[in-house]
């Protein structure tokens, strides 16, 4: 896990010299489902629309999960205060001794974001409605509905 955080990085990094990058974290709970928490790391490069995070949204089962998002709507509301509304998709493997499976599907992000010192830090707010499909002890499917506050750094 340590390896293929280290190469992420290495990786994020060594674009920075051509485009500029924001890493973060965002930290948030499922609205829709007991609550269930996560602590994600989010990067996004400038350039494009598109924004990713992996994180650790569940501890029992242990649960790895990955967000992937395009913005098709970035706008300024007044000021410093942006909003964006995008479509994404979204999977989590779960592992534990009695359980294992994995949700996928597709998500629709929608939040408010502003920048402070001089465009090096972003504080955003987001939900992200979306439809997973169960794949373990049968396939069923959920509605999810992530309520998420995190912080960029841009380099």
């Amino acid at each position: 896990m340590k390896k293929i955080f280290l190469v992420l990085t290495f990786c994020i990094l060594s674009t920075s010299a051509i485009f500029a990058a924001g890493i973060g974290i965002q930290a948030g709970s499922d609205v829709a489902n007991s609550g269930n928490s996560s602590l994600d790391v989010t990067f996004k490069l400038d350039q494009y629309p598109l924004i990713f995070a992996v994180g650790i949204p569940s501890f029992d089962p242990l649960s790895i999960g990955v967000t992937g998002d395009y913005w098709i709507v970035n706008e300024n509301i007044s000021g410093p205060l942006n909003y964006y509304i995008g479509v994404g998709a979204f999977a989590d493997l779960y592992i534990s001794d009695s359980y294992s499976g994995f949700d996928i599907g597709p998500r629709l992000p929608i939040g408010i974001n502003t920048f402070f010192a001089k465009n090096v830090l972003e504080l955003y707010l987001q939900m992200a409605p979306g439809l997973a499909i169960n794949i373990g002890n049968g396939i069923g499917s959920d509605f999810v509905c992530p309520l998420n506050f995190g912080l960029r750094f841009w380099f």
